[in-house]
Order: C-alpha cells, then structure tokens, then sequence
C-alpha cells in the first residue's frame, strides 16, 4: 500500500511564516493534516461519502460535494494570510524524515488559498486544469490507487474581514465552512 506525501509551508526553514501542512494519498484516501497547540487536526477525503475534518475526539463530517466540472470536485481550502511573525515549529517533528517544500509567502494584506481538488479518471473529459483558472499556480499532484488525482492549487488574495483575525494566545487553526458547507483551515497568528 504506497503512500505518497507533499509537506509544504511558507518561508523559510529560518523563518517559517506558517505551520508545516502535510498532504498524502494512500489507496483512495486524501488526508491533509496540521498541528495546532490543540493537537494535530486531520482532515480526510475519501472517494465517495462521507468526509471528515478531526481535532482528538472532536470530529465534525460532510458529504463529498458535487462535481463542479466533469470529474473534478473541490475540497477544502487552506487558508494562511500573511504575517511577519515567525511561527514555530512542531518539536519534536513526528515526519521529519519527509522534506518541506518552502514556499513564497504572499505580499502584504494578501492570503495563500490553497485549495485540494479531486479529479477522477474522467476529469480528462472536461480537458480542464487548475491552473487554467487566471492567477493560480500547481503546486502538486499526488496519485490516488484507481479514483485518480488529487491537486493542491494556490492563488493570492486580499484579506478578507473574517481572515484578518488574529489571536493574542498565539497560532491556532480555525475551522469554518462556506455557503455550501465546503471547509476552510484558516491559520490565525498573534499580532
């Protein structure tokens, strides 16, 4: 049973500007997962049915969303605004001996939204990429068994009101949905 895994945050080993975000694929499954001072948030996206976002015993659950192209259904989003505190990081590192890829933070009052897209093996049809969207970058793609890919995408936004908390206890990760129940991961920092 091959897992394949993308870890991923912005800035520098020397200062990181948000947690590390680990991404992986094992058979059909997607996961992404952060940790918090709560403990190691988990979201997990299967092929069909039910979804599920757990923080230690609390767990919340959505149904898989409709397709919104042929074949390509979107998942969470990962939001991480910009801050110019460094954030640190998780000691020990239970994945240390999978490498981060450390990417550009966005400009001031802007936010990365990363979001993970499924496409299955008939997303081909609609001849449709990610990155057609204008503004948005691949950042990569890990294989699922038989269901197809999963993508995580980035495009820079301004900040919107409710992304421009920030907390005075310190870094934390906040769980909210929109409209249509999609999840987000929002990151908040200290001022």
């Amino acid at each position: 049973m091959a897992t394949h895994v993308f870890r991923f945050a912005l800035g520098s080993p020397a200062a990181p500007r948000t947690a590390v975000w680990r991404l992986w694929t094992r058979e059909n499954d997607a996961f992404a997962s952060v940790v918090t001072p709560r403990g190691e948030l988990v979201v997990t996206v299967y092929p069909t049915g039910r979804w599920r976002i757990a923080l230690g015993k609390d767990v919340s659950r959505w149904n898989r969303p409709s397709e919104f192209r042929p074949g390509w259904t979107r998942g969470p989003e990962i939001i991480l605004p910009a801050t110019g505190a460094p954030v640190p990081l998780p000691s020990p590192d239970a994945h240390a001996a999978e490498p981060i890829t450390w990417l550009e933070p966005p400009g001031a009052g802007q936010a990365a939204r990363f979001t993970l897209l499924l496409a299955s093996p008939r997303a081909e049809e609609s001849h449709w990429r990610p990155h057609d969207a204008p503004g948005t970058q691949g950042i990569t793609v890990l294989p699922l068994r038989t269901a197809g890919y999963l993508h995580l995408s980035r495009i820079d936004t301004p900040i919107q009101a409710e992304e421009a908390e920030s907390r005075a206890g310190g870094f934390d990760v906040v769980v909210s949905a929109d409209e249509a129940g999609r999840p987000s991961l929002r990151e908040v920092h200290p001022q």
